[in-house]
Parts: structure tokens; C-alpha cells; sequence
């Protein structure tokens, strides 16, 4: 009985990390490269260890990439700048869903046909 009790909660446990991993994929904190859940001076550490092709622990390069244009040395420096208090166009800390995206472009002009 209590091997059956120990295999029905180790299930019941892989299901749960399942589930929650599939929901944290879903959403990222802009700049948190380390995925520890805040923008700190480690996740602009771990974007030049990145960079270097060094071994890091844990990577999202979605959330590393803060501008948007492909991961490079400029995303460790917007964060730096961040925690140093200037100006952050680019949001770094905030939240971001995959399917919060917008569809358009704001400067982007619908398509019209002919």
C-alpha cells in the first residue's frame, strides 16, 4: 500500500512540475536571463558568459534578449543600465506573455489590396 501511495504521488508530482514548466514558457521577465524570477546584475553576468561561450546553469535567452534584436553584449549593457537607474525604454523586469505579441506593428500599415 504505501509503495502504491509513494508511486501515485511521485506521478502526481511530475504531472505538477509538467504543468507549471509548460505555464512558465509561456511567460518571462524581460531581462531575467537566469530565470530566477528578477532582473539582477547575475542575469547581465550570465548573458556575457553566454557570450563567451561559457557554461552557465540556467539560460532563457527570450527574456535575455531585452531588445529584441538577437542576443548580443548590448542586452547585458540595457540591463546594467537598468539597475543603475536610467532611462529603460525596453521594459526590462516586466512580465511578458508569448501570446501577448502584437499582431501589427504600431507603425506598421495594415495590408490593402488592390
Amino acid at each position: 500500500m504505501k509503495k502504491a501511495l509513494s508511486i501515485i504521488l511521485m506521478i502526481s508530482v511530475i504531472f505538477s512540475a509538467a504543468v507549471i514548466s509548460a505555464a512558465a514558457e509561456s511567460s518571462y521577465i524581460r531581462g531575467d536571463a537566469d530565470s530566477d524570477g528578477t532582473v539582477s546584475i547575475l542575469d547581465a553576468t550570465v548573458i556575457q558568459r553566454r557570450l563567451a561561450l561559457l557554461s552557465v546553469a540556467s539560460f532563457n535567452e527570450k527574456a535575455a534578449d531585452v531588445d529584441g534584436d538577437g542576443l548580443n553584449i548590448l542586452d547585458a549593457t540595457r540591463i546594467q543600465r537598468k539597475l543603475a537607474e536610467f532611462t529603460d525604454p525596453y521594459h526590462i523586469g516586466e512580465t511578458v506573455s508569448d501570446n501577448s505579441r502584437p499582431t501589427q506593428d504600431e507603425y506598421e500599415l495594415p495590408f490593402v489590396p488592390n
